[in-house]
């Protein structure tokens, strides 16, 4: 697999694929500085591995700040809600493994094309029907931690699907680098 180099204009993200296989999904991630990811989430029976080597990364897991420093390693367990921002004023730099893989890679190659493409608000998310085709396509993978927000995700996946934004998800996963 050639590397690929996902960017995030909006949250200030950057992924550089290391490893992307059924088991496995390895990434070095960085945020910037006073950088955020869009909305608390979880990955359904995946364990995600944050091994930070420059900079800080906040994290809240399952209500819990923890700050993991330059050098060291947390491990979200599988099914924890999380959510991850860098508030100092350096990029802040890991290594992220997540197992078993998922679908990861392709959630992240689509709403980083979503981000690129102008079909974001100003945190990273879009809009809600989108939203719905993503979070419906991708529901093995990822989900996001509001129970009301799962709700009005499933409500809205008929009208989305019918609107075409399902084809519009799918149409981004399969983008792949040559």
């Amino acid at each position: 697999m050639s590397q690929e180099l996902l960017e995030n204009p909006v949250t200030g993200e950057k992924m550089l694929i290391l490893e992307s296989t059924v088991d496995t999904f390895k990434i070095e991630y960085a945020l910037r500085a006073h950088g955020a990811i869009p909305l608390e989430h979880y990955h359904p029976n995946v364990e995600q591995m944050i091994s930070v080597s420059a900079g800080e990364m906040h994290v809240t897991v399952n209500g819990e700040h923890k700050v993991i420093r330059a050098g060291e390693s947390y491990t979200a367990p599988p099914s924890a809600l999380h959510f991850q921002w860098n508030p100092c004023d350096e990029e802040a730099i890991a290594t992220e493994t997540y197992t078993p893989a998922g679908r990861n890679h392709d959630f992240f190659r689509t709403l980083f094309g979503l981000a690129r493409d102008g079909h974001t608000d100003d945190h990273g998310m879009p809009s809600l029907l989108v939203r719905s085709a993503i979070f419906t396509e991708f529901k093995d993978t990822i989900r996001p931690a509001e129970f009301g927000v799962r709700v009005v995700i499933a409500a809205l996946s008929p009208l989305s699907t019918m609107l075409g934004y399902r084809r519009l998800i799918k149409s981004y996963a399969r983008q792949h680098v040559i």
